[in-house]
């Protein structure tokens, strides 16, 4: 029997939640039906139901332990499982849910009906523009939240939120316009297509009504909450913020028609993907899954019509997506018509191409499944016919990847001679943002085909590298040495042009001997996992990412008009994409290795966490890697700085490059050795015995408190220099660390849960009394010496709080304490540390986006980075609490994790919650709503804005209630159960109240294995 799926509110491993990045998570994604389960129903007996913990949506894939899971012992009579109160079929979701969708169609036609009455063109052309996605996104939902309800009332309803979304918006349009008419021609035209879309919509409603009821449950739960609200919705309000955040910076809003035009084309794209979620979630799995292209079938390019169509179409979009993309986030006007009208024509091309491939899909589809109706065909032989051509193991990619590889480095090799010929900047900017871009294909080009190794191929091969690198190279040096004009420079640059030379031919032959001996020596699975996974999906999340970076280093060309004025920020991202290469050829190196090598190869979690058995080799690359992590964050918020220190930004770009090829030279060793070292002994074979198997860890070392004490000491001494010198820079960069330095903290209270020596618990009181109190006492005790004796009096006042949350969290260190060996050996590793570690990178960003916006202030203290450094202290403290919430969900037994966590089906029809669990869901509402406004102003300059500082109370406030009420449910659950099992377990001849609720758990866990 299937366990119950749930939505744990309380685990929050990824502070942000589903992606809302357009480039990191698709919109089009979907949930597999394998992922969540909504069929639950009370089981008969409880001792069946498995002690495996069902997934949640908001668990971070990446994160997660990828290892199989360890067997867990079987639930007993005695703990049980309160079954669900939500219903075992959603036909319907909650009124709700349509109430919040038509108050946002009905705030679009508000807004119309302003400009109606004022005629003010910012509320026409730039807040209706800006809302517009999210309203459509918001009518497509509202069609399919109640697809059976057919009665008077409610059609009336559903017809009433359509017709003052479209038709009066469009007559209070024509209103404030002065009935120009070309507008009104403009609004007929558009009146025609609202009147198919409403006939589109009722139709598409009367499909999903003949759904089953288990299939209508998926869809309304997978499709609409999940996709449409959470996703769709999410993403688009995403992609506000810039809009905002221009309209922030500048004086007039016109200032911003490229970033409101390009969020429009790129909104409206999301909008498409989530009405072809929800299209697609009516059409059966079982036949959908057949027309999804493979990435194996891309790779073979063995495409058949359908699927070249499909491919043909993505593919435009795509590359029209690219223009907005890199117009997205740039302040400023349009220079021209032409410029203008690209920003709409490009776009909607786009957006054209994928919905003609959409039509075309649908038609095929229901070709199919009307010719599958008239055959009569069962389910089970539709299921049996599988959808892939491909019955052989891909061994090598087709060798159009390779065409592609040479076509993009002669592309490369013409603008280095165009930049010796034109002695142009333009070029140097062009041929330095290229070079990333160029080196993607190449590679991958490179490596598709590895058991071709015939002279001819390894000639082709050579000649590829030389054509690509040695013209590139000549060309670079002969401007360097042509635009230089002291001589010693110009030697210099010759001896390094010179060395770059050597050391890549070097690096090409080892490769090539790489790429035969061990690529090509793979086993046939494994070789097209390393296809398919490492270079082809790989390959493009890195393409996608250079290229997010490159119109970054675009937006800025496009704001200041001159490329050699956005040389820095094209830096920053050459370097960026740079660490991200060499993270791809780690994967190289990693997805070199046989499966059954692996678990030697590579460490665990639970060695991270005892800091033990970890080779030399292997702490410098953990280090290297940090190294480079942190250094790619500061680039990453420097891009954006209007001004920055090139000394700086070279130094820490030279430095982290420095540390990923560092740790690309770790992996090849430590792999290749060790691989080598098993080829020798027994031909290649690995006794199982050898293989190590982790034992449940139950401390993590001292290095990570250590840490954590050098991070907090670091903290207060800022706040101590404040206190003694009165200098305002102290304090600002106290604030900067305070949400890193409050997360390490928190994670420090819990790295040994059963250490409850006396020493120990001394030094976690001065441990706080350090962090806490100390640098609390020395802030007050500077603001008192300047007078300020308000601020000063509610800096003693947060002690208290303080020592609240402290003790809150010897609390919490007792609960972990009580868990299973198991429960709690993945509590610290998942838990405290990979969550913990996946939290700080946010809160890194939000603090360098602060620390981006002083150093193009060129001051610490003139006021102007005051949203900022607010907006990003409240949004960290908001990670920081649902991180907290996260570990106290984490730190109860998995049966009270059950009670108390949220089922996806639930959400939809809201039936089914606790009364403290609707309390919670509404202030997690307030703060999502807080933390979109605190993003809108990240990067905004200027005099401090109250709202920021406001709204982020608000937000803060609402969460921590959240996680105090959460933490007392956890609680009262975990007691009740302990209970329950006090007065239900037979005493023989043992007092049941000798029995400690401790005992009782530790007892069950080893009875499994009796």
């Amino acid at each position: 029997m299937s366990s119950p799926a749930v939505i744990s509110v309380q685990d929050v491993s990824d502070p942000l939640g589903p992606s809302p990045l357009p480039l990191g998570v698709p919109p089009g994604d979907t949930v597999d039906e394998g992922y969540i389960d909504h069929q639950y129903s009370p089981p008969s007996d409880v001792s069946d139901v498995e002690e495996t913990e069902p997934p949640t949506i908001l668990d971070n894939p990446l994160t997660a332990d990828t290892r199989p899971p360890e067997p867990e012992p079987e639930e007993t009579k005695e703990d049980t499982i309160t079954a669900s109160t939500a219903p075992t079929h959603v036909t319907e979701c909650a009124t709700l849910h349509s109430v919040l969708m038509a108050c946002i169609t009905s705030g679009f036609t508000a807004l119309y009906a302003y400009f109606a009455r004022t005629g003010d063109e910012k509320v026409n052309k730039f807040w209706t523009t800006i809302i517009l996605p999210i309203s459509a996104t918001a009518m497509a939902i509202s069609f399919a939240l109640k697809p059976r309800r057919e009665d008077r009332a409610y059609q009336l309803f559903l017809v009433l939120q359509y017709v003052l979304f479209t038709f009066v918006s469009e007559f209070l349009l024509v209103v404030g316009d002065d009935f120009a008419m070309s507008q009104i021609i403009v609004s007929s035209v558009r009146s025609f297509c609202w009147l198919a879309l409403l006939k589109l919509g009722l139709k598409s409603r009367s499909h999903i009504a003949k759904l089953s009821d288990e299939d209508l449950t998926k869809f309304l739960t997978n499709d609409v909450i999940f996709g449409g609200m959470l996703v769709g919705l999410g993403q688009s309000a995403f992609l506000m913020f810039a809009s905002i955040q221009c309209d922030g910076n500048t004086d007039d809003w016109r200032k911003c028609s490229r970033t409101l035009y390009s969020q429009l084309g790129l909104s409206g794209m999301v909008t498409l993907f989530t009405l072809i979620k929800l299209a697609s979630g009516v059409v059966p799995k079982r036949i959908l899954e057949r027309h999804v292209i493979s990435p194996k079938k891309v790779l073979a390019m063995d495409l058949n019509t359908d699927e070249a169509v499909q491919a043909f179409g993505l593919l435009a979009a795509a590359g029209c997506a690219l223009y907005p993309l890199g117009n997205y986030g740039a302040e400023g006007n349009f220079g021209d018509y032409v410029e203008k009208y690209a920003a709409v024509i490009v776009p909607s091309i786009g957006t054209f191409c994928l919905l003609l491939t959409t039509v075309w899909k649908v038609a095929v589809i229901r070709g199919e499944m009307r010719r599958k109706a008239e055959e009569k065909v069962q389910p089970q032989q539709d299921v049996s016919s599988s959808d892939s051509t491909l019955v052989v193991t891909l061994v090598e990619a087709s060798s159009f990847w390779f065409y592609i590889g040479v076509l993009m480095t002669t592309y490369f090799s013409v603008v280095n001679v165009a930049m010796v010929i034109k002695l142009d900047k333009y070029y140097e900017t062009l041929s330095r943002g290229s070079l990333p871009i160029v080196l993607i294909p190449f590679i991958g080009g490179s490596a598709c085909q590895p058991r071709r190794t015939s002279p001819k191929d390894l000639w082709m091969l050579r000649l590829h590298f030389a054509s690509f690198f040695y013209v590139s190279l000549v060309c670079i040096g002969i401007y360097h040495g042509t635009i230089e004009k002291n001589q010693g420079t110009k030697k210099f640059i010759a001896g390094i042009c010179l060395f770059m030379g050597v050391k890549a031919t070097a690096m090409f032959h080892f490769a090539l001997k790489i790429r035969g001996s061990v690529l090509g020596g793979l086993p046939d699975k494994d070789l097209e996992m390393f296809l398919v996974d490492t270079l082809f999906k790989g390959g493009l999340q890195t393409l996608f990412s250079v290229l997010f970076l490159t119109f970054r280093t675009t937006k800025c060309i496009f704001e200041k008009g001159s490329v050699a004025e956005c040389s820095s920020t094209s830096w920053c991202s050459a370097t960026i994409s740079v660490y991200l290469l060499a993270w791809w050829v780690t994967k190289f190196v990693q997805g070199s290795v046989r499966r059954e090598w692996r678990n030697i190869l590579f460490l665990s979690i639970e060695k991270i966490a005892r800091m033990k058995d970890i080779s030399l080799q292997r702490g410098v690359a953990g280090v290297l890697t940090a190294a480079t992590g942190v250094c790619g964050i500061f680039l990453f918020s420097m891009m954006s700085a209007d001004d920055m220190d090139e000394t700086t930004v070279t130094v820490i770009g030279l430095t982290g490059a420095a540390a990923s090829f560092g740790v690309i030279i770790s992996e090849a060793y430590s792999s290749y050795e060790t691989m080598r070292r098993i080829e020798q002994s027994e031909g290649g074979q690995i006794d199982e015995r050898a293989v190590e198997i982790e034992e449940p860890v139950e401390e993590c070392s001292w290095f990570f408190v250590g840490v954590t004490f050098l991070f907090t000491s670091i903290f207060s001494g800022l706040y101590i220099c404040y206190g003694v010198m009165l200098e305002e820079k102290y304090w600002l960069m106290a604030k900067l660390l305070l949400p890193i330095v409050g997360l390490s903290f928190v994670m420090a209270m819990l790295y040994k849960p059963k250490r409850t020596d006396a020493s120990y618990l001394r030094f976690l009181y001065f441990h706080f009394f350090t962090f806490a109190v100390i640098g609390e006492v020395a802030v007050a005790a500077g603001e008192f010496r300047m007078g300020l004796i308000f601020k000063g009096w509610f800096t003693i006042l947060r002690i208290p709080l303080w020592c609240l949350g402290f003790f809150q969290g010897l609390k919490l260190r007792e609960s972990a304490a009580k868990l299973s060996p198991q429960e709690l050996s993945n509590f610290l590793c998942q838990t405290i540390l990979v969550k913990g570690t996946a939290a700080m990178g946010p809160i890194l960003f939000f603090s360098f986006e602060s620390l981006s916006c002083f150093i193009s202030q060129n001051s610490l203290s003139n006021g102007q980075c005051g949203n900022t450094s607010n907006a990003a202290m409240l949004l960290s403290t908001n990670l920081v609490i649902l991180y907290i919430l996260s570990i106290s969900s984490k730190s109860v037994p998995k049966s009270v994790q059950r009670e108390t966590a949220w089922e996806l089906s639930s959400i939809a029809s809201l039936k089914g919650l606790k009364w403290w669990q609707q309390i919670q869901g509404g202030l997690m509402t307030i703060t999502g709503i807080a933390s979109m406004y605190l993003l809108g102003n990240l990067g905004v300059e200027g005099n401090e804005n109250s709202m920021v500082k406001v709204v982020g109370a608000l937000g803060g406030a609402s969460i921590g209630i959240a996680a105090i009420i959460n933490m007392a449910m956890l609680v009262r659950t975990r007691n009740e159960q302990q209970r329950n099992i006090t007065v239900e377990l037979p005493t023989k001849e043992r007092s049941v109240r000798a029995i400690s609720s401790g005992q009782v758990e530790e007892g069950m866990f080893m009875g499994a294995f009796v």
